[in-house]
C-alpha cells in the first residue's frame, strides 16, 4: 500500500485557508486519524492525533478551531476549507445550528449550495427529460460554515472528515 505524508495533505488545506478569515480570529487547522475498531459487536473509535503517515482508505479528521481576539462581537464570518488533495469529503461532523450554516463547493470555493446538484438530461419513454440530481459528497471541493457571530473571547469548533484516496 502506498504511504501518504500527512504533512503535505494539512499543508496544502491550512495554506489555502489563512486569508479568509478576519485578523480578528484566530485560525487553527488540525488532521487528525480517526480509528474505527470493532471490538465484541460495539463499534469505538479512537483519535490518532498529528499522525505522520496515512494509508488509502483512512478517515481524517478536518478540524477548525476559531477564536475570536477582537474584544467585540464578530458577525458573519466565512470560514471555508478545501478537502485536502489525495482525499475525498467523507461527512459533516459538525451539524448546522442556528448561529452557523454549512455549504459546500464543487469547483474549488467559487460557488456553495447546501446541497450541491448537478443538471442532467436522460431519455425517458422516449423523451429528453432534464433535471437536477444531487452531487456525489466524494465531488465536494470545499467546506464553508457561514457564522452569524461570535462573541468577544469565544471558541468556536468546526470539522468533517475525508476519505485518503
Amino acid at each position: 500500500m502506498k504511504r501518504l505524508l500527512l504533512p503535505f495533505l494539512l499543508m496544502a488545506t491550512a495554506s489555502a485557508q489563512t486569508g479568509a478569515v478576519q485578523q480578528n480570529v484566530t485560525f487553527t487547522l488540525r488532521q487528525d486519524l480517526i480509528k474505527s475498531v470493532v471490538t465484541d459487536g460495539k463499534a469505538t473509535e479512537t483519535v490518532i492525533e498529528n499522525p505522520k503517515t496515512v494509508l488509502p482508505g483512512d478517515v481524517l479528521r478536518e478540524q477548525i478551531t476559531l477564536v475570536n481576539v477582537s474584544g467585540r462581537k464578530l458577525a458573519q464570518l466565512l470560514v471555508n476549507v478545501p478537502v485536502p488533495k489525495g482525499t475525498e469529503f467523507a461527512q459533516l461532523t459538525t451539524a448546522n445550528a442556528n448561529r452557523w450554516k454549512a455549504q459546500y463547493s464543487l469547483d474549488g470555493g467559487k460557488t456553495f449550495s447546501a446541497a450541491p446538484t448537478r443538471t442532467v438530461t436522460v431519455t425517458e419513454n422516449g423523451q429528453s427529460v432534464t433535471r437536477k440530481v444531487p452531487v456525489p459528497t466524494t465531488e465536494y471541493t470545499n467546506v464553508r460554515w457561514t457564522v452569524t457571530n461570535i462573541n468577544p473571547d469565544e471558541t468556536l469548533k468546526f470539522a468533517f472528515r475525508v476519505k485518503v484516496k
